[in-house]
């Protein structure tokens, strides 16, 4: 999936900056304007995933990004067919930062956010992961 078609231009009223926790986080819920359909296939989602160190994310533990939405802002789910990322502990040393990018699928609904989740309880997480929308 091409991203050279879309501007990447970047609006700080959809930016969202969440620390991650070991019971899980979501992002602020950014409003997409739309029911279903119409430029939505033309946003992109940038996540930057945060580095973890061997005292967060330890021995396989995973941390799991998803992508989720929801017709009234308060209701969600995640989107189908399912967009999501991992970070996966090694040993001691913890996970890489990464940084994915992903189109909006077509019959995604008004209202997106991530939601990050962990296998278990991961040590304290004090990063932060970054989500925002690409237009």
């Amino acid at each position: 999936m091409a991203f050279e078609f879309n501007r990447n231009q970047q609006d700080q009223n959809f930016v969202s900056t969440v620390t991650l926790l070991a019971a899980g986080a979501t992002t602020a819920a950014f409003d997409l304007e739309q029911a279903v359909g119409g430029d939505v296939e033309r946003v992109v989602f940038e996540l930057a995933a945060p580095v973890l160190n061997g005292t967060q994310l330890t021995d396989t533990k995973v941390v799991t990004y998803a992508l989720q939405d929801s017709a009234n802002g308060t209701d969600f789910a995640a989107v189908d067919p399912a967009i999501s990322t991992t970070q996966t502990g090694v040993s001691t040393s913890g996970a890489a930062a990464k940084t994915v990018r992903f189109r909006v699928p077509a019959n995604t609904r008004r209202y997106v956010r991530i939601a990050q989740t962990a296998t278990a309880t991961p040590g304290t997480l004090t990063a932060a992961m970054v989500a925002k929308l690409l237009f």
